[in-house]
């Protein structure tokens, strides 16, 4: 194992190195190379350090985007209107109340970045807006052209039994081109 250590250059990824012997292993069976490079990880303390450290500020940054997701969904999904209860009103529309007061307003609807809309100036929001139009306008370049794709496929045909590289390349352009 030294004599390893001393021939592998400064810059060797063990973690890309299982990963590449997986799908090698798996010919290019993706579930296959997966499953085996997990066995893999679960038995070397190393591997799995060497996959999971960087792994986790990613894993963390993604459970706190879940978070202000919800809590955006739970924000704009409220309903506009407050919920007026009589004296004599029944659990069920207590905790509807309930519900309604801790959805929020909109203005605690949260930023990219976190900035609640009620203490966002300016330029804050013109730039969650453009960060919202990147986004659409990318997902709709991503939705024409995958309609064009379906378009070129016939039924029971597979993408890759129909459509080259090229024609691919063509129709992302077209997508692309009727964005602008």
């Amino acid at each position: 194992m030294a004599q390893r250590a001393q021939k592998m250059p400064a810059n060797f990824d063990p973690v890309a190195d299982a990963a590449r012997s997986a799908m090698d292993a798996a010919k290019g069976d993706l579930t296959t190379a997966a499953a085996s490079m997990e066995t893999a990880v679960r038995k070397d303390p190393k591997l799995r350090d060497a996959l999971t450290e960087p792994l986790i500020a990613g894993a963390c940054m993604e459970a706190v985007r879940r978070i202000m997701h919800e809590r955006r969904r739970s924000i704009w999904s409220a309903p506009s209107e407050p919920i007026a209860l009589g004296r004599g009103a029944d659990k069920a529309s207590q905790a509807d109340r309930v519900a309604h007061l801790a959805s929020g307003t909109l203005l605690m609807f949260p930023l990219p970045g976190g900035v609640k809309l009620s203490e966002a100036t300016r330029d804050d929001v013109v730039r969650a807006a453009g960060f919202y139009d990147a986004q659409a306008k990318d997902m709709g370049v991503k939705a024409r052209w995958l309609s064009l794709i379906a378009q070129s496929i016939p039924a029971g045909k597979t993408v890759g039994e129909v459509l080259t590289a090229k024609r691919l390349k063509e129709l992302q352009a077209e997508a692309q081109r009727d964005a602008a």
